[in-house]
């Protein structure tokens, strides 16, 4: 299921957008400066705010691991998919928590496996905006 949201997701948003599956939360956190060769820069910065600079100028989404929730019928599982979109100011990171939501979100009118259950919040950082988005991701059990 991740997978197929990463595709997803990949696919909708623009080449320049990281998405960051689970494992690489720490990822921007940990973000060395590099010079232009690549090289990290001796005693140089780090941290999300350099990364937002040099690997996502605008912005990226982060994955969370699937949370599962409940089998209906033993006909599917459901999972709740947290999403994150982080950029350097407000307007970029609306325009792709939209993006996201329009890449994989059904609505209630709309229906669809992947469904909006808890609408965008935004937590402004001082050099950063996150604008978190959860999921219900519905999947059928094998036959």
């Amino acid at each position: 299921m991740l997978d197929d949201l990463t595709r997803r997701l990949q696919a909708a948003l623009p080449g320049t957008v990281p998405v960051l599956p689970p494992e690489e939360f720490l990822v921007p956190a940990e973000w060395e400066q590099e010079d232009a060769t690549g090289d990290l820069v001796p005693n140089g910065e780090r941290g999300l705010h350099v990364y937002l600079q040099q690997k996502a100028p605008d912005g990226y989404v982060q994955l969370h691991d699937l949370q599962p929730i409940s089998t209906t019928s033993g006909v599917f599982d459901e999972h709740w998919a947290t999403i994150d979109t982080i950029a350097p100011a407000e307007p970029a990171a609306s325009a792709l928590a939209r993006l996201v939501r329009e890449a994989i979100g059904g609505t209630p009118r709309t229906g669809g496996p992947i469904r909006l259950i808890v609408p965008p919040r935004t937590e402004r950082h001082g050099t950063s905006v996150r604008i978190t988005q959860q999921f219900s991701v519905r999947s059928a059990h094998p036959r």
